[in-house]
């Protein structure tokens, strides 16, 4: 398992503020900062590291950072900024400096948390087909566990579309997911290190009781987390689209979408320890009709998406998340196609400001093979009017284990 005390002691030892990581940055233009020396803003970090002082400039650096590894390969002595800009979010923890409120409201522990909210207006507790509970119990085996993720349930209809594609390789699978089994990445990325590392065992303790032979993952930020501080497992793992790809031929045959699709790369696929970026590009590829367009920052040079920067500084996340959206229309495709549900999360409010259509790879795989769960988050969206989302909603609210009095509330927000 990744040894994070260490790392932080190597990262305040190598540094030198050299501020590579800085000038390589796509968000920190969109910040407050921007005009500031880049040497500068890293020595602000470093002063926190070593010395323990508090500046805004270096919370800036320090929260903007969405970890999307893009400034990797510039840092001159080998580290990884990234990972040291949230270990840094520890040190504010500890000395007590107060989150980002947004980022709280996505935490796994948090009574009111925003992933359980969003999924309570698209589907009810009796009707998901995730186990969401197995402490005390004695689930059925399945060799294969489909694991959503807490920012899988954001799109109930992208987790049935991918079950049911496995169900045709493996008809005994069961899916895995929800908040209560979160990787742990989200309230690491807080500073919370210790209680990321309970989860991450939470987790591995839960899939291990399915005793599966492989667990297949919808979101690549947990494939990845899982992957890079887990324990050994007895499972392999892989992400929904590889997996896919790798087994085409038993999916049976594909129909016709006459549709241009250019694809958006996630961080953790685009330049990961195991990136990826080619089998969602595999699956579209051998659709028939279907016409796959890139656009500029495409595969290991993808934007990232902003989903992270969003709730930690606001408007600049906006901005990243406003510069993908130009570059996806730049492209002139009829839809931009996600792989991730995190980024999906964070573009779906803003379909029906576009020129194309925004959905999952799985969504349009699964169009293809017969497959459609209707995508309820995109017809609130195009209310663009939350009293008649609501409305829309109201079953799926009336049957929800929140209260009602509070999503009603956070819905009249979400859905403006």
């Amino acid at each position: 398992m990744f040894d994070f005390d260490q790392e932080k002691t190597c990262f305040e030892e190598n540094c030198i503020a050299c501020g590579a990581c800085v000038e390589a940055c796509p968000i920190i233009p969109l910040t407050d900062i921007r005009d500031d020396d880049p040497g500068e803003i890293m020595a602000s970090v470093m002063d926190l590291y070593r010395d323990g002082k508090i500046s805004e400039m270096a919370k800036t650096r320090i929260f903007s950072c969405t970890s999307c590894s893009i400034c990797l390969p510039h840092c001159p002595e080998d580290l990884n900024p990234g990972l040291g800009l949230c270990l840094a979010r520890s040190i504010l923890r500890d000395k007590g400096e107060p989150l980002p409120h947004a980022l709280s409201f996505l935490l796994p522990d948090t009574k009111f948390n925003f992933m359980k909210a969003v999924e309570a207006f698209q589907i009810t507790p009796v009707e998901r087909p995730w186990i969401t509970d197995v402490a005390g119990k004695t689930p059925a085996q399945a060799k294969t566990v489909f694991f959503t993720g807490c920012s899988g349930i954001l799109q109930p209809d992208v987790v049935l579309t991918g079950l049911e594609m496995i169900r045709r390789i493996d008809p005994t699978v069961k899916a895995l997911g929800g908040v209560d089994y979160c990787c742990g990445q989200t309230t690491f990325r807080v500073g919370d290190i210790h209680g990321a590392g309970d989860l991450l065992d939470l987790l591995i303790e839960a899939l291990n009781a399915l005793s599966p032979e492989r667990v297949v993952f919808l979101c690549p930020t947990c494939k990845a987390y899982v992957e890079s501080n887990g324990p050994k497992r007895a499972w392999s793992s892989h992400f929904i689209t590889e997996f896919l790809a790798d087994r085409l031929e038993q999916l049976g045959p594909l129909n016709e979408v006459n549709a241009s699709v250019t694809i958006h790369d996630p961080c953790h696929t685009a330049r990961g320890e195991h990136a990826d970026v080619e089998s969602p590009r595999k699956l579209l590829g051998a659709i028939p009709g279907l016409e796959l367009v890139e656009m500029e920052n495409s595969r290991e040079k993808a934007l990232c998406c902003g989903a992270s920067a969003v709730p930690a500084v606001g408007k600049a996340g906006i901005k990243l998340r406003a510069q993908r959206l130009k570059q996806a229309g730049e492209s002139g495709a009829d839809i931009l196609g996600l792989y991730c549900p995190g980024c999906q999360s964070i573009f779906a409010s803003e379909g029906p400001k576009q020129p194309f259509r925004i959905e999952s790879v799985i969504t349009i795989l699964g169009r293809a093979m017969g497959i459609v769960h209707e995508d309820k988050l995109k017809r609130y969206f195009a209310h663009e009017n939350p009293e008649k989302a609501l409305s829309d909603a109201e079953r799926c609210i009336e049957g929800s284990e929140l209260p009602k009095e509070a999503l009603v509330k956070f819905g009249a927000r979400y859905f403006k």
